[in-house]
Parts: structure tokens; sequence; C-alpha cells
């Protein structure tokens, strides 16, 4: 059953004003704001302007549009992977810096075709491969964006978690149906509009729900440790933990820790969540997990019960290691060590 003309219009251009007020109340919001959350609002309105120029594409008579409105859309969507990979760096480092000399570089191609909207024509797009090639240069950064998300999905929260995975797919998604559109032919052209209509409304579900997604965390904000001070105190401490393991002392506390290194329990812990992310006891159960991690690859520890391992690597009880052990690897102790023996 087709939809009829009205409600393909609805659904494929709702998204596109709802991605924009998003991103206009994400620049105006000024309590809170962060690099990060500039970075999102940029990436919205980038959306949504690309989106805008596909339903003006679509639903125009023959297809006509401006050359500005359509300059404007493909110059946006040059911008978009950069803007999503540098907003994911911002998310998920809290010591994120946005580096003109590197950062910026990635949008100057997006720049560029912006400064150029009054001069491009179609032709420059559709018979000299301008649209395939800006379609297959976004490829370069979805690796890489995932791979982001993997190796740092342990010191994000389940539900920031689930927004940066929901944020990538989505912008994945609706790039595969303009790829399966203009290069294979086999998606029709205003299924990703309206997929990115689908994406946004639920964006936007969870941050309605969950609004601690964009909130600034200011546990330290009144610090009086210079970064020197922290950097020198988190070498010190991998030093500490890498020569005398100290994490396999069950009854390993802030204080004791604090008084092997010499520094203050107050150093201490704002150096381990400013460096990681964790409070005290997620970042020992990670050394404590890294370490379960290279017995069970011992073939040394093969007979060796999982208990075992569990109590000698400092953990006081196998369910709270059972649950450590799969937050920092996403599996199980007994399935890691079924997945070595397949090998």
């Amino acid at each position: 059953m087709e939809m009829s003309f009205e409600m393909l219009l609805v659904s494929s251009s709702i998204g596109a004003f709802q991605s924009a007020f998003f991103g206009i109340y994400l620049f105006a919001v000024r309590k809170g704001r962060s690099i990060a959350n500039l970075l999102l609002a940029l990436l919205l309105i980038a959306f949504a302007i690309r989106i805008f120029k596909s339903v003006g594409y679509y639903f125009s008579n023959g297809h006509l549009i401006p050359n500005l409105l359509m300059n404007f859309g493909f110059g946006t969507n040059l911008a978009i992977l950069p803007l999503l990979w540098l907003y994911l760096n911002a998310f998920i480092n809290k010591e994120y810096r946005f580096s003109w000399h590197y950062d910026f570089i990635q949008l100057i191609p997006s720049v560029i075709v912006l400064l150029l909207s009054p001069f491009l024509t179609d032709y420059f797009w559709m018979n000299q491969y301008g649209y395939t090639i800006s379609l297959l240069s976004m490829l370069a950064y979805l690796p890489f964006c995932f791979i982001l998300i993997k190796k740092h999905q342990s010191r994000l929260t389940k539900i920031r978690r689930l927004w940066v995975i929901s944020l990538t797919v989505g912008v994945t998604a609706v790039w595969c149906g303009y790829l399966g559109n203009f290069v294979f032919g086999i998606v029709p052209y205003i299924a990703s509009p309206v997929l990115f209509s689908v994406v946004i409304c639920f964006l936007s579900f969870l941050a309605l729900r969950e609004g601690s997604i964009f909130k600034l965390e200011t546990k330290y904000e009144s610090s009086t440790y210079t970064q020197v001070q922290i950097d020198a105190c988190y070498a010190r401490l991998q030093q500490l933990l890498t020569q005398s393991q100290p994490f396999r002392a069950t009854g390993i506390t802030l204080p004791k820790l604090a008084g092997q290194l010499a520094v203050t329990p107050n150093l201490l812990s704002e150096t381990i969540n400013k460096k990681t992310g964790f409070n005290l006891p997620d970042f020992i159960n990670s050394y404590r997990v890294r370490d379960a991690k290279a017995m069970l690859e011992n073939p040394e520890y093969d007979n060796q019960k999982i208990a075992t391992i569990a109590f000698e690597t400092g953990f006081n009880s196998l369910s709270v290691f059972n649950t450590a052990f799969k937050k920092f690897t996403s599996t199980t102790p007994s399935a890691f060590r079924k997945s070595l023996n397949k090998r």
C-alpha cells in the first residue's frame, strides 16, 4: 500500500523540522553548554538542511530546485560524518578540546562547498561525480566511529551508550539509504528522509527521557589541582598498579591507595575520574578484569577454577567478578574461556 502525497510529504519533512529545532535549542541553551552539545547542534542542523534539500528536490516539479539550496544540501552532507566523529570524541572523552589545526580541517571540504554555493551547478554533482565522491568519502569515518564506541563503551553509562549507538546507527542507516539510491539504484530516494524522521523521533524521545545526556559533569568544577598535578599523579598511579598490583588486595580503599602514592585522596579521586571517567571501584575492577583475562588466556591456568582466578585477582565474591567481567568485556568469564578453547 503506497502512502498518499500528503502523508509522504509530512513523514519525510517532519524529521528535518525536528532536527533543526533540536539543534537550535542546543545552541540557545547556554547553561551547562559543552563542546559536545555544540557539535551535536551543528550535526543536527547540517542534517536538517540536507534533508530539506532532499524533500524539496523530490517534491518539486521536474526535480528542479534552486542551485543555492542544492549546494547547501550537498555542502552540509559533507559535514555530517566529520561532525559525528568529532561529537563522539567530545561526548566520550571529558578532556576533549576542539583543535582548529586538526579538527577543523576535517570540515574544510564542507566549508568550501558552502562558500561556492552561488556558483556550483548540478553538472558538477551529477556529471563530474561530485555527489558520488561526497557519499563515498563519508565511508572513511564510519568504521572509526564504531571502533571508538566499542573501545570506550565500558566508561559510558547504559543510557549514554544507548544514545551514541542509536545516533551512529541512525546516521549510518540514512547514509546507506542515499548510497543505495544514487550508487546502486535499489532504494527509493525519499526513503532516507522518511527514515531520518524515524531516527530523529527516537533520539528526541531519548533526549526528553534522559536529559542527563546533555549535562556537563561538574563534580570537580572548582578543583584546586592543576593539570600538571593530575598528569603526574596518574603516571605514578599507573606505575604502581603495574609494578605492585595493589588491586589484588580485596581491602583496597581510596585512602590506602593514596597513601601508597603519597598524595591526598581528593587528588587521587579527581585524577581517576578525569583521566578515565571511572570511580575508584570501577577503575580498580578494570585492572582486575584485565588481570583475570590474562590468566584465562594463559595455558598454565587452564585447570584453574574461575572462582580461584576471581579471588586471586582481588574480587571478594564470584558474583561481583562475573558482573565486573561482563561489564568490561561484554561476556562472562566462562563464555570467554570457552571462546579461547575454540580457537
